[in-house]
């Protein structure tokens, strides 16, 4: 999963789509994960929306990634657009 991740990461910053960062309860918490994106994925931090949410069981998906911080610290992939993942991994591909 983290590998699907790394390269819809990779693609998303391309494409310029924005990512969903749901959160139960801390928003600090939520800001260290937005750092992670920006500094290990070279996201920019205007494409990291961060939105409280009650239950991250509850979150309806907004975009083509959608993450949420659960109050104990998991983060849980509420969605992932597989198919534009599909089609951003061509680039990948050799001739």
């Amino acid at each position: 999963m983290k590998f699907v991740i790394s390269f819809f990461l990779l693609s998303l910053s391309v494409s310029a789509s924005p990512i969903n960062l749901h959160f139960e309860d801390k928003a600090d918490d939520a800001r260290i994960y937005r750092s992670i994106l920006m500094k290990d994925y070279s996201i920019p931090e205007e494409l990291i929306e961060m939105k409280k949410t009650v239950s991250c069981e509850g979150t309806k998906a907004a975009g083509k990634l959608d993450l949420c911080l659960k109050k104990n610290g998991d983060l849980f992939v509420v969605s992932v657009h597989r198919e534009f993942i599909n089609e951003s991994l061509k680039v990948f591909q050799s001739p």
